[in-house]
């Protein structure tokens, strides 16, 4: 039971294989929603080499900056968070690389002047610039992700 592909049939198939084309064509470039969700919002990641960051932890706004910049590979800087619910406090907070691994650091926090103060350092990369990952954990549960960019020396 061999069918012969007909003329009539490559039409058809060329004719269904041109709507598709065109519905998917309409659905990217036409009918792509360009605003930003909140849940987009909330993945953006701050980076704090360059500027502090801002953020909402139990509903209280925050402020998470280095007190010294730039950062350097190798020496120690410190971490502040100011503002926030004082009831909130930082559980747990790693540093890791973003696109390579070289370990996870711990980064301890503790309260000093109505603020919490961590001091660490980064190791020295091969890359001109390593991206760093400040993953916070908060009592209430939730997380929160900022980077850190350091350039080689």
């Amino acid at each position: 039971m061999k069918e012969r592909l007909t003329a009539r049939k490559v039409l058809h198939l060329v004719l269904v294989l041109a709507l598709l084309l065109a519905l998917m064509a309409y659905r990217t470039w036409f009918s792509a929603d360009n605003s930003v969700s909140a849940d987009q919002k909330k993945d953006q990641i701050c980076d704090l080499s360059h500027t502090p960051c801002s953020a909402l932890i139990g509903d209280k706004p925050l402020t998470v900056a280095i007190k010294e910049l730039p950062l350097r590979a190798e020496h120690d800087f410190a971490i502040a968070i100011t503002g926030g619910d004082p009831a909130i406090k930082p559980v747990k907070a790693t540093l890791e690389g973003k696109d390579m691994f070289m370990g996870t650091i711990p980064v301890s926090f503790e309260e000093i002047d109505g603020q919490w103060q961590g001091v660490t350092q980064v190791g020295s990369c091969t890359s001109p610039v390593m991206i760093w990952l400040l993953n916070i954990e908060w009592s209430n549960g939730q997380r929160q992700q900022l980077a850190l960019s350091v350039a080689r020396e």
